[in-house]
């Protein structure tokens, strides 16, 4: 177990978009207390998803990169609609809405970041 720990800590360190989708995970699992809040569990799925995207964006060859943190940012966008809709129907306080909303745009700016950086290496390695 303390092996495993240790590889998931090594890759967060390599990655820290990891740590931040994960902390951002954390936040939205509390967007309400009942257990059949369908708003809750579908923005825990959406951000195990794009969780998912951003793991198998580390093991793609360069050139399949762009399209799936393409997919990322379009999960994080749906992500943001179900945030708002949280915040709207009072299924979180403000102060743990700007927690998430905090969460939202820093994976964003990463995952722009990562996308630019491909998009920029793409022509270069056309040469």
């Amino acid at each position: 177990m303390a092996k495993m720990k240790d590889i998931l800590e090594n890759f967060s360190e390599k990655f820290p978009i990891l740590t931040k989708t994960y902390e951002l995970y954390q936040n939205a699992s509390e967007i309400s207390s009942s257990e059949e809040n369908t708003l809750r569990k579908s923005a825990e799925i959406t951000i195990l998803e794009i969780l998912e995207l951003i793991v198998i964006a580390t093991r793609q060859a360069r050139a399949d990169k762009k399209q799936t943190l393409r997919q990322a940012m379009r999960k994080l966008e749906t992500m943001k609609v179900f945030a708002d809709m949280a915040s709207q129907l009072e299924l979180i306080k403000e102060p743990k809405y700007n927690k998430i909303q905090e969460g939202l745009n820093s994976v964003g700016a990463m995952l722009g970041g990562w996308l630019k950086s491909v998009s920029a290496e793409a022509p270069a390695a056309a040469k």
